[in-house]
């Protein structure tokens, strides 16, 4: 039951704890570790029987999240009679022993839950420095009672760990008495880059440090060159020191100001932590110390909050770097992965709406990159195949996203020596692409109304015949081949009313840029437009809950009764069923196919629906507002002699701009085909035995339903398990960045401020004060009237809530993403492109939206903060 650090073999994890097995591995590796011993999980098997066997326990196992502080503190009490029985004492003099008897004690917990990759219960147990053989039992007892911290029990509530089963180990080490010490981490969690190492250092022990006790000195060290980057020396002004006799003490520093750490020292630290993370593979937190210049690894533990990358995107320490995009955070404002069968679908997707524009998916010698439920823009490959070009292609994306390129030497570090084999020509591809635009380009700017025709019988040609392929038996994989590949034809097909109306803007922008009323009437004029179908899902949906029979139904079980029995009047009937066959593919995240949709879950459709306030029509005023600026704008145009161009413009970007949406919402409609079709399969595989759930499958690729479709030994859930490995530790990443380069390191751009609020980017025009009502998901919590829309970004998921709010301000997305559409549609003051502002502000602040300027402003504090 007691495991010596230079012992063999080494005890498995569930008997000591991840970090008493980290030492004992780095002491059999060579590492300077201070010697000790283990006592493991089977020590305390008397205690936790006690434990178990008092009253305070079924209380505790009874509690609830509201009341655990008192169950916890209950346990903890019970504790306090504790004592070591004949047998660990025992145990416990013999390998005191070994160690040191001139030297006190640091004891330790090691539970086998703590710091594991994926959890950190950093700060929750308590540690006992200055330890001696006659404190020793209390020390132990300590460490064992605070498995019961409300802290520890909290944190494992909220990550689904089980709270039934407490297990610990407690380690006794010889403590260094420290001239000094800190902490270190073997990457930089500031900027995420592996190749920087960090160290926080004081004078004596490193308790000071690891509680926080004063602010540090700060090294930051790039590890391949062994150059200190920064060196930040603070005033420390007191630290701890080991008292003879046992204990410790704080005193005052002599020199507060002096820096703790030479610079030899601190590259020897930063080697230390580089060395850890060597041995263990992965970025190691190590504590450390230094005694008359002898360095120690004191603990060292698995770094588990940083952005990981596939380890196919990640190149040599010191070689040059590549720069990646992420496209999901860029394009769709979401950050969790996609599904294995949505990634491969959403890359297909991207290569034939940009393929000819130089997007190709050749892993690290293309352009994208699709792996692990990410896509990433190779924005090095790109702007050396592309050359001049690049700066064209940055000047779409949004403002954090070009502060974020402004700020990295894209050419300087980023830019490889060749253009890639399959790159080569990618800027006369480019080109081509343009030109073979030409002909479409031409029908719409000549012969406007041909142009629309084609279109439309294009697209509902396409759309049919797509939905005549998902009702045959074609092989899995084809079937998404051939939907990719008409998807791509509404690509090619689009320029014939897509490029006019931008130019028809560019113009109307350049008539009437010095005329601010003029500039924004000309966003209110872009108001539902015919041809869009995510601004006619909103109306639908709009009409569907002005119903009085839809108002009148109780619950979402109730609606999903009566559609299902056809209770409703026919008239609501007939609404609904052309709702849900237009619509029904629509979701959040709906770009990916694992995602459920609409129709598959009813209850939250109405809910969806109920969240609409019918008493404020924003639909009906909308359309006032485009025809009062329509004729405005004829007026302000009249007085230039410019009429008759500026009507023409107008009635072009009228006629032909809402089909912008268009190749995106037949991308979507043809992903829910693919899905209902993957679900039918899915259900046979679960019938044969192959799966235990239908929606298994979207953890497969379609050529890989294909094959087992084709063959009935091939083994799903082998493959399923191989395509999720390389994810798990992906999924922890609550927030994928923007950018990210090749050595992990995320570029960091100021967030800009005017003197009087936060800048983004002007999205629609116009000015509005209301509270501030932040939503992580569209159905969180309610969007009362009058209220702000402050969100992360949106799809057309988001479209109720719009309904509903008086303004929008998004963290991502330029003028043609989702939000930004609809914002104008609705006629609602909108601004974009302001990194972190679902931090910034809080419910309920009064906040003023100038959608003109791009600036948000904050008139007060949160009203609970206020009152």
């Amino acid at each position: 039951m007691i495991h010596p650090f230079s012992g063999t073999p080494v005890p498995a994890l569930g008997q000591v704890g991840g970090k008493a097995r980290s030492l004992i591995e780095a002491t059999a590796a060579g590492f300077n570790v201070p010697a000790g011993f283990v006592l493991d999980v089977e020590f305390f098997r008397p205690w936790l029987d006690a434990v178990r066997a008092g009253p305070a326990w079924q209380a505790f196992l009874d509690s609830a999240d509201d009341d655990t502080r008192t169950a916890c503190d209950a346990v903890k009490a019970s504790c306090a009679s504790l004592a070591l029985i004949d047998g660990q004492r025992t145990e416990l003099e013999y390998a005191l022993g070994a160690l040191n008897a001139e030297r006190c004690f640091a004891v330790r917990s090691s539970s086998p839950e703590e710091d594991l990759e994926g959890t950190s219960f950093a700060g929750g147990y308590e540690t006992t420095l200055g330890v001696t053989p006659d404190t020793l039992e209390e020390a132990l007892r300590t460490s064992f009672t605070s498995v019961f911290d409300e802290r520890i029990v909290a944190y494992k509530r909220q990550h689904g760990m089980a709270t039934d089963d407490p297990r610990i180990a407690v380690i006794v080490q010889e403590q260094v008495p420290s001239d000094v010490a800190g902490v270190a981490f073997s990457l930089n969690p500031r900027n995420n880059c592996y190749d920087e190492a960090v160290i926080n250092a004081n004078f004596g022990l490193g308790e000071t440090v690891v509680n926080g006790h004063v602010t540090p000195d700060t090294f930051v060290v790039e590890k391949v060159r062994g150059e200190i980057l920064e060196r930040a020396v603070a005033a420390k002004s007191h630290a701890a020191w080991l008292v003879n006799g046992g204990g410790t003490e704080e005193r005052d520093n002599a020199e507060p100001e002096a820096a703790c750490l030479t610079d030899e020292q601190a590259l020897a630290v930063a080697q230390l932590a580089t060395d850890a993370e060597a041995h263990y593979g992965a970025p190691m937190d190590i504590e450390w110390a230094i005694h008359d210049g002898e360095l120690y690894l004191l603990q060292s533990r698995p770094i588990t909050a940083y952005v990981p990358l596939p380890p196919g995107m990640i190149t040599e320490p010191g070689a040059r770097k590549n720069l990646y995009l992420d496209m999901i955070v860029l394009s769709q404002g979401f950050s969790e992965a996609l599904s294995v069968m949505g990634n491969h679908v959403f890359g297909e997707m991207v290569v034939k709406m940009k393929g000819d524009a130089g997007i190709v998916d050749h892993g690290l010698d293309g352009t994208m990159i699709n792996m692990d439920g990410r896509a990433y823009l190779h924005l090095s490959n790109f702007a050396k195949a592309l050359g001049s070009f690049i700066g064209s292609v940055l000047k779409t994306y949004d403002t954090p996203t070009r502060r974020l390129m402004e700020s990295v030497d894209l050419k300087g570090e980023y830019l490889p020596e060749k253009v890639p084999e399959p790159l080569k020509g990618a800027a006369m591809k480019l080109l081509l692409f343009v030109l073979k635009s030409m002909p479409e380009m031409f029908k719409g700017l000549f012969a406007s109304d041909r142009a629309v025709r084609d279109y439309e019988a294009l697209f509902d040609r396409d759309l049919a015949g797509c939905r005549e392929l998902a009702r045959s038996d074609m092989p899995f994989d084809e079937m998404a081949d051939e939907f990719a590949d008409r998807f791509g034809v509404q690509i090619a097909s689009i320029a014939g009313v897509m490029i006019p109306p931008m130019l028809a803007r560019r113009r109307l922008a350049k008539l009437f840029e010095d005329d601010a009323e003029a500039t924004d009437l000309l966003v209110a004029a872009d108001m539902e437009l015919p041809g869009n179908p995510t601004a006619d899902m909103g109306r639908r949906m709009f009409e569907l809950a002005s119903f009085d029979e839809f108002q009148a139904t109780a619950d979402g079980a109730e609606f999903e009764t009566r559609i299902r029995e056809r209770a409703y009047p026919d008239a609501f009937l007939a609404a609904f069923d052309d709702y849900l066959e237009r619509f029904g593919c629509r979701c959040i995240r709906e770009i990916d196919v694992g995602t459920p949709r609409f129709h598959e879950h009813l209850p939250g459709f109405f809910e969806q629906l109920q969240a609409i306030d019918i008493a404020n029509d924003t639909l009906r005023t909308t359309e006032q507002r485009r025809i009062a600026a329509h004729a405005r704008l004829l007026e302000i145009a009249r007085a230039r002699g410019k009429e008759k161009r500026v009507a023409k413009d107008l009635n072009t970007i009228r006629s032909m701009a809402g089909y912008r949406e268009a190749p995106k919402y037949f991308f979507v409609y043809t992903v829910d085909l693919l899905r209902r079709r993957a679900l039918v399969l899915g259900r046979r595989f679960v019938d044969a035995g192959r799966l235990d759930d239908p929606h298994q499958v979207f953890d497969l690729r379609p050529a890989e339903v294909a094959r087992a479709e084709r063959d009935p030994d091939f083994d799903l859930r082998e493959r399923i398990a191989r395509n999720l490995a390389p994810r798990a530790g992906l999924d922890r990443v609550r927030n994928w960045p923007r950018i990210i380069d090749s050595r992990g390191k995320i570029p960091q751009a100021p967030r800009p401020e005017s003197e009087d609020g936060l800048v983004g980017d002007p999205i629609a025009p116009g000015t509005v004060r209301g509270r501030a009502k932040v939503l992580h998901g569209p159905y969180e919590k309610p969007l009362e009237e009058g209220e702000i829309l402050v969100t992360h970004a949106s799809d057309p998921g988001w479209t109720p809530i719009f309904i509903n709010a008086a303004g929008v301000v998004l963290e991502v997305g330029g003028a043609l993403q989702h939000g930004a559409v609809i914002a104008r549609e609705y006629g609602l003051p909108c601004v974009s492109g302001i990194d972190g502002v679902t931090d910034v502000l809080s419910d309920g602040q009064m906040i003023e939206v100038d959608g003109s300027s791009g600036v948000v402003r904050v008139l007060d504090q949160p009203v609970e903060e206020a009152a």
